[in-house]
């Protein structure tokens, strides 16, 4: 079930994401973890969950996946070329290591989709580092089109982004 996240998930959030920063560091991507904020941090997910953006997959009353989604207010205007359509961006994609392979980033994003849908929202935006095969592999799986690469001025990293039109 996919549901938002609430404070009280805050703590098992964090225990799925800092691993995946050390694994990232592992493989030189410095998408997590590399940056004096150490992005994805607790104040930014618990941000994330006041805003109401926040969702968690949870099966067994265990958290197994977690994803960001919101309102686009212009993010990717100054990197890029992108849609003007009314945009919903996707952030913090991560599934706790030991229930990968279960199709629960799948589930993850098609919940975006519908909820894209239901608040009458036309594109997902998202983008990831070029050396995230995993997530890359998994944006063109489902659909989305590589509309552009950037590089963040502050932030390191060559990035590639995703567009999806949604109906």
């Amino acid at each position: 079930m996919i549901i938002e996240a609430t404070i009280d998930d805050l703590d098992n959030i964090l225990n799925i994401i800092e691993p995946i920063k050390k694994e990232l560091l592992k493989t030189n991507n410095l998408q997590w973890g590399s940056t004096e904020d150490n992005y994805p941090n607790a104040i930014q997910l618990e941000n994330d969950i006041k805003n109401e953006n926040l969702y968690v997959y949870k099966e067994d009353n265990i958290i197994k996946g977690v994803i960001s989604v919101s309102a686009d207010n212009g993010y990717y205007d100054e990197l890029l070329e992108n849609s003007p359509k009314k945009s919903y961006i996707l952030h913090r994609l991560a599934i706790k290591k030991e229930f990968r392979n279960q199709d629960i980033a799948n589930k993850l994003l098609h919940f975006c989709e519908d909820l894209a849908i239901k608040n009458k929202i036309e594109i997902l935006k998202g983008d990831t580092e070029e050396k995230n095969t995993k997530m890359n592999n998994l944006f063109l799986k489902l659909g989305y089109q590589k509309i552009g690469e950037f590089e963040y001025d502050d932030y390191p990293g060559h990035y590639i982004y995703y567009e999806k039109e949604v109906r």
